[in-house]
């Protein structure tokens, strides 16, 4: 498999954990039918980052390294306090969003600020009602 571009700590192991246990619910998540075999072998893994780093070495190729430290670099962002908000993307937005983020390695969330942000002044987005704004078409 592909080597390691990130290593999981103790302080990301439950959350990483759970992500890949997830992941794993989706039979087509790994390549060439290697989700059951993949699932069977996580449930003989001791719960600590060290074991879990080397599972990950064993069964994830570099794409899924990737989705996993941007999942986890959100719940850390997430956990600090930073506001957030829950939205519900229809499958082709969430790829799309998804393809941006893994190409500039960042999340979803980054992907919408870094795009639609020159878009809009601060000032509009932080009075979205305030009619004296001129709008920018996208």
């Amino acid at each position: 498999m592909a080597r390691k571009k990130y290593s999981i700590t103790n302080h990301d192991h439950w959350f990483a954990r759970r992500w890949i246990e997830r992941k794993l619910e989706n039979p087509t998540w790994l390549p060439e039918n290697r989700t059951y075999p993949a699932k069977h072998a996580l449930s003989r893994v001791k719960d600590d980052a060290i074991a879990l780093n080397k599972w990950c070495e064993l069964w994830l190729k570099k794409a899924q390294w990737l989705q996993m430290k941007n999942a986890i670099r959100a719940a850390r962002k997430r956990s600090r306090g930073v506001d957030t908000k829950t939205i519900t993307l229809t499958q082709n937005a969430w790829f799309i969003l998804d393809y941006h983020a893994q190409k500039e390695n960042c999340t979803l969330s980054e992907v919408i600020e870094k795009k639609l942000m020159h878009h809009i002044s601060l000032q509009e987005a932080l009075n979205p009602n305030d009619e004296t704004h001129q709008v920018n078409e996208l």
